[in-house]
């Protein structure tokens, strides 16, 4: 039986869309503000287990985000044939960002010996020996290689939904809105 392609996004994937955005705002103004923020100052710890819980957060809603990929089909892709792979490979390689930015940060806090605060509410102890070199590297990956990468993509991402939305006139951006009608000539 032949799946029919659905006219939006899943209610799923949007929600757990914008939700995820707002998050890596939110994530990105925790750290910046923690440097507000003297060393030893309580504000600066509290910014920072702000970030950690948000990261964790977003590391288990891209996998909800997966996983409901996998249960609901995505709308038609629009444009041609070289625009559809080039929007493929930016979203999946999204998906890679949006799970490795929480994954080596977590793991660069175990290699550092630190047990990581969860939302004040339990804390993840460091279950590996420490080692300074690794967590360096880590440190790396996840603050200027990662990030750097994700602030790409997510230019391409949103310069393609406006493309399409300004450039093309199709429906690729109003498949992932929140609001509004979704048809092609809305």
């Amino acid at each position: 039986m032949a799946t029919s392609i659905p006219e939006r996004w899943h209610p799923l994937s949007r929600s757990l869309h914008w939700l995820i955005a707002i998050l890596f705002l939110c994530a990105w103004g925790s750290v910046e503000l923690h440097e507000s923020y003297q060393r030893g100052d309580p504000m600066r710890s509290w910014w920072m287990v702000l970030h950690f819980s948000i990261g964790l957060t977003i590391l288990l809603l891209v996998l909800a985000r997966i996983y409901g990929r996998t249960a609901h089909p995505r709308p038609q892709l629009y444009g041609g044939r070289w625009q559809r792979k080039v929007s493929l490979s930016v979203e999946g390689l999204m998906y890679v960002v949006m799970l490795a930015m929480p994954i080596t940060g977590l793991a660069m806090r175990q290699f550092e010996g630190d047990e990581t605060l969860v939302f004040w509410l339990f804390r993840i102890p460091a279950l590996v020996q420490e080692n300074e070199g690794i967590a360096e590297q880590l440190e790396f990956f996840h603050k200027e290689l990662i990030w750097n990468t994700f602030l790409g993509l997510l230019v391409l991402h949103i310069a393609g939904a406006l493309w399409h939305h300004f450039g093309k006139g199709d429906a690729t951006l109003r498949h992932m809105l929140p609001w509004g009608r979704n048809s092609q000539g809305s």
